[in-house]
């Protein structure tokens, strides 16, 4: 069962899941760990158990990340997944998604988001992004992944999985919920460029070439600017950006980060090496040539 068909497995699900077999040194019996999930309740002196297909779908996504092995009645906790909180779980997984090949069926999660981001940099702008309708988004999402299908049978993203694919996506630090009157996501990848910044071994309160800085998160960040899946859908889709001109995401994100201290993208200096930004034009940077992370950064 791939992630995005086991709707019901949230990540706050599946975190439940990793910590109750975590409880029990590492493995529980599947029906036990069941039971600890899906508890049920008394009604009218008899028990009501929630339908087997929910915990089904939260195993479902768990064993599809490799953080659960399912052998036989007995489930495993992978060996290096995290047990401790619930965001060092989200790196984890994290970083298992950025290693799947192309044709592996959960890759869709951060293909579709790189896709989003080259098209993104093609427009400038991620307005359409809100303002296509789920069908719209689900067919031409579609046409731009490679040929597939999902264990479902039916398309490796559509209507009904792009709920499940933004929490997810949230639960990385890769969309927000705007705060409208209906809720709406929007790609965002400034949480999740914050954690990267923090993970990373690069030096603080050191100015460092835009260029070698952007080049740290190429593995990291696949699917944004410079990275192999953002690569990819630019070529998929016949997109010829200007040279050093970062998409609409990561430049928000860069921006965001720079306004709350935790960067500081360094403008002047040797125009040459300057990297233009997408996006904002309001914003009082729109290019640099280095960058400097603060060293309280943690």
């Amino acid at each position: 069962m791939s992630i995005l068909s086991s709707t019901q497995g949230t990540p706050e699900r599946v975190w439940s899941l990793v910590s109750i077999i975590a409880a029990g040194d590492g493995e529980l019996e599947r029906s036990e760990a069941s039971d600890w999930l899906n508890p049920g309740y008394m009604k009218d002196q008899q028990k009501i158990v929630e339908k087997g297909e929910a915990f089904g779908q939260v195993l479902g996504a768990a064993t599809a990340l490799g953080a659960v092995q399912a052998e036989g009645k007995l489930l495993r906790l992978h060996p290096t997944c995290p047990t401790t909180d619930i965001a060092a779980f989200a790196d984890w997984c994290h970083e298992q998604l950025c290693s799947l090949a192309s044709d592996q069926k959960d890759a869709v999660i951060l293909e579709t988001y790189a896709w989003v981001a080259s098209r993104s940099l093609e427009l400038r702008e991620t307005r359409w992004f809100g303002v296509m309708s789920r069908d719209e988004f689900a067919d031409a999402a579609a046409r731009a992944l490679p040929d597939g299908k999902d264990d479902d049978g039916d398309r490796r993203i559509n209507t009904s999985k792009l709920a499940s694919w933004r929490r997810w996506l949230r639960f990385f630090g890769l969309m927000e919920e705007l705060p409208l009157p209906v809720a709406r996501s929007q790609p965002s990848s400034t949480l999740r460029l914050a954690k990267e910044i923090s993970r990373s071994s690069l030096p603080r309160e050191t100015v460092i070439p835009a260029d070698d800085f952007l080049a740290a998160f190429r593995t990291t960040m696949p699917y944004l600017d410079g990275g192999q899946m953002f690569a990819e859908y630019m070529r998929r889709q016949g997109i010829n950006a200007a040279p050093k001109t970062l998409s609409p995401i990561l430049s928000s994100a860069l921006r965001d980060l720079h306004d709350a201290g935790t960067i500081e993208l360094k403008t002047l200096g040797d125009l040459s090496s300057y990297v233009r930004m997408t996006g904002d034009s309001k914003h009082g940077v729109s290019d640099f040539y280095a960058v400097e992370i603060r060293g309280a950064l943690q």
